[in-house]
């Protein structure tokens, strides 16, 4: 693939210093973390000036990987004796409360800190513009406010619930805890009025906007929140596999419950029936040894292969010898492994809900009704026997992947740009703003 043109302007305005500020930044934590990292690649190799803030947990694993001009460019944070509390207290709660509200907590404290130094790389004159592309949930709070710059917040992407027939899955004191937490988001939205005061707020869809807390008042634009690295991410040949070989399904997501992977695993004996196969299941989590000891109940434990946390790369290279990737989250406001696979031409059987059902149409996946649970079993054994079955369609979907993940500002490349874009608007319009309050 070609290097990425360099970014270029519109008719008289400057491409904006940037500080970028996020709790963390990491290719190895999760999806969310890597976003930071991305837009700092792709706007240095534009040329543009970039800093970025980030919490000290980040640090080893970046000076490990990044060259010392790169770490330059860092802030590094410190861990308080608050933010450690924060995480004893909620460390066994329930995933949903844990993410909710402890992460929350301490993405707050961690935002008081950046601010101070924010506000005085503005009052240094080093930066335009500060960028807070994380955490992606519309009603977290962001410190972002009266920094001397003006801020520009997501894309962003929530107002998540599981489909009618699933909500069972959070117990009752669960849905209570979530609703509080919302409540109290409106206040300390409030407290915390970055999103308030916010010159521009970017949403992955209609429903992060409507997510979004009351009052703000920032110009809205509108960018998918999920990216995939087409630079690196790049298709498999066809066909993947001999026909005398198994057919092959891959899940690269962590082991708790809104993922799906329980349906995915009870499926799968009937597929078996059907068809050779084989299933890996990348990641870890909650639920990872109660999904070992569920498929030795099922005696499938010989066809399925647990590889626990892998490294990006080597999960794409099995990803691409796979005949379709699993995208089983009933909760998915993005997707990130979801497009990688789609970036290596893998097509995809998705849950036809939230983000997944969004990201897939008819010429990449096969999308799986979740009107009840013996519902997605089914569709989840029949799209797995169908795409093991049938080559033609596999070759179909496969090229229907890879233009898909190309297109819609999925490739992080157009979506660093588009960005980069707005960031440059706002800064525009803040420098006229100023100068027509000037005259």
């Amino acid at each position: 693939m070609s290097p990425p043109e360099p970014f270029v302007s519109s008719a008289n305005a400057k491409t904006p210093r940037v500080a970028i500020v996020v709790d963390n930044a990491s290719m190895q934590m999760s999806g969310e973390t890597s976003t930071p990292l991305y837009y700092m690649r792709f706007f240095r190799k534009w040329g543009v000036d970039t800093r970025l803030v980030v919490h000290c947990r980040c640090e080893q694993e970046l000076r490990e990987t990044l060259s010392p001009e790169e770490i330059s460019v860092f802030t590094f944070l410190d861990d308080t004796s608050l933010m450690k509390l924060t995480h004893r207290l909620f460390q066994y709660s329930p995933d949903r409360i844990r993410s909710l509200i402890g992460a929350q907590l301490i993405h707050w404290l961690t935002g008081l800190q950046a601010r101070r130094v924010v506000k005085q790389m503005a009052a240094n004159d080093l930066i335009d513009v500060v960028f807070e592309p994380t955490p992606i949930a519309p009603k977290s709070v962001s410190c972002m406010y009266s920094v001397g710059v003006p801020a520009v917040i997501g894309p962003m992407c929530g107002g998540l619930s599981f489909p009618p027939a699933f909500r069972f899955m959070d117990p009752m004191w669960v849905k209570l805890g979530v609703s509080a937490g919302r409540i109290l988001a409106q206040t300390a939205n409030r407290i915390s009025p970055g999103k308030l005061h916010a010159k521009a707020l970017i949403v992955g869809n209609d429903r992060a906007a409507r997510a979004l807390p009351n009052g703000t008042r920032g110009t809205r634009y509108t960018v998918v929140e999920s990216g995939v690295d087409l630079t690196t991410v790049t298709p498999a040949p066809f066909p993947r596999r001999a026909k005398s070989e198994p057919a092959r399904f891959v899940y690269f997501a962590r082991f708790v419950d809104w993922k799906g992977v329980k349906f995915l695993v009870d499926a799968f004996p009937r597929v078996l029936v059907r068809t050779d196969a084989v299933l890996d299941l990348i990641g870890d989590g909650d639920l990872l040894e109660a999904t070992q000891a569920q498929a030795r109940r099922l005696g499938i434990s010989d066809h399925v292969n647990f590889y626990g946390r892998l490294p990006l790369a080597e999960g794409i290279e099995i990803m691409k010898k796979a005949d379709a990737y699993m995208a089983t989250g009933l909760r998915e406001c993005g997707g990130l492994a979801l497009l990688e696979a789609m970036g290596c031409g893998t097509p995809v059987i998705a849950c036809n809900w939230m983000a997944p059902g969004e990201y897939v149409d008819d010429s990449c996946g096969i999308r799986i009704d979740v009107s009840s649970e013996q519902a997605l079993v089914d569709g989840l054994t029949d799209a797995m026997v169908r795409i093991a079955e049938d080559e033609e369609l596999r070759k179909r979907l496969s090229a229907g992947a890879v233009a898909r993940a190309q297109g819609n500002y999925f490739g992080w490349e157009a979506k660093s740009r588009r960005v980069l874009e707005i960031l440059t608007e706002v800064v525009s319009r803040e420098s006229s703003t100023r100068a027509e309050t000037a005259s």
